[in-house]
C-alpha cells in the first residue's frame, strides 16, 4: 500500500525521536512533490484534450458551413445513326 501524505504526517507525529520526525517530514515533502507533479500532469493532459476537442469542433463547423454546388464542366451530345 502506498503511503499518503496524510499517513506520513501521522507517522511523523508519532515518531519517538527527532531524527525520525525529520525523516518523516522529508518523506512528507517528497510525497507532496510527487502529488503536485501528478496533478500538474493531469491538468496538462486535460488541457490537451480540451484543445483537441475544440479543434475537432471547429473542423466540423467548417465542414457544415461549406456549400456544395454543381457546375457543368463538359457536355456531350450523342446521336445514334
Amino acid at each position: 500500500m502506498a503511503l499518503t501524505p496524510h499517513h506520513a504526517r501521522y507517522f511523523a507525529r508519532q515518531a519517538p525521536t527527532l531524527e525520525q520526525k525529520l525523516a518523516g517530514q522529508k518523506q512528507i515533502r517528497a510525497l507532496e512533490s510527487q502529488r503536485n507533479a501528478k496533478r500538474k500532469s493531469l491538468f496538462e493532459a486535460q488541457d490537451a484534450v480540451d484543445q483537441r476537442r475544440e479543434a475537432l469542433i471547429n473542423q466540423i463547423e467548417a465542414k457544415l458551413m461549406q456549400n456544395a454546388t454543381a457546375q457543368a464542366v463538359m457536355s456531350f451530345r450523342w446521336r445514334l445513326a
